[in-house]
């Protein structure tokens, strides 16, 4: 799952107005931000398989810190308790601000779940979870598509824009969001270059949620 993780940015921004849309965007992908780096000082493991799945060549037998739903559940709680002791302490709303950014943490764990193989575990190790959607590109990047775009359309649902630019610039980035995972898919070619991967991944995850912060101080 790539751009599908920022439909629970989007519906968790519109559920709590007082949290930041750009750190729900780093939140959803925060399990990912950790996986790379990770392996580049082998404390979790990725494998290039050529033709592993349809959509990449990953196969990611050891990555229980960041991919195990303990592993994800911890690093919610990390989330949570830096939210209500100190970047939210002196709001009213902390609490809420604290739990939707938690759940942004938690909600990567679930929605890799619908693409990945069975190679999510609980802990670690066996019983491993995984639908296995990666099979097919045309049903991930559809599922990905809808998922964006009903989270994106709750957010504008539950906001409005206090510019022209705040009307129309959400949906130029979701327009965005998807091209980038259409090129992602079906155009450009297999990054197997971990070092490579991880400074493109690490990039696109921090500019999206620069734009996603820009986006959100259009509307309230």
């Amino acid at each position: 799952m790539f751009v599908g993780h920022y439909a629970a940015a989007f519906a968790l921004k519109g559920k709590e107005k007082g949290a930041s849309l750009g750190m729900l965007f780093i939140a959803t992908q925060f399990v990912d931000i950790l996986f790379f780096p990770f392996v580049l000082a082998g404390i979790e493991n990725l494998k290039f398989v050529k033709g592993f799945t349809a959509v990449n060549d990953f196969n990611m037998d050891y990555y229980p810190f960041t991919h195990g739903l303990l592993g994800s559940l911890c690093w919610a709680v990390l989330f949570f308790a830096l939210y209500f002791f100190v970047f939210a302490k002196n709001k009213a709303d902390k609490k809420s601000i604290a739990t939707v950014m938690a759940l942004g943490v938690l909600s990567h764990w679930f929605t890799d779940l619908i693409v990945h193989t069975p190679d999510l575990p609980l802990i670690n190790g066996d019983p491993k979870f995984g639908f296995g959607l990666w099979n097919n590109k045309v049903l991930t990047f559809g599922t990905e598509a809808i998922l964006l775009v009903f989270g994106f359309l709750y957010y504008l649902k539950k906001t409005k824009a206090v510019s022209a630019i705040g009307k129309y610039a959400g949906l130029g980035f979701v327009l965005f969001l998807l091209l980038t995972n259409y090129l992602n898919l079906f155009v450009l070619p297999a990054n197997d270059d971990i070092k490579s991967l991880t400074v493109s991944a690490l990039f696109f995850y921090f500019l999206f949620a620069a734009i996603a912060h820009f986006v959100d101080k259009k509307r309230v």
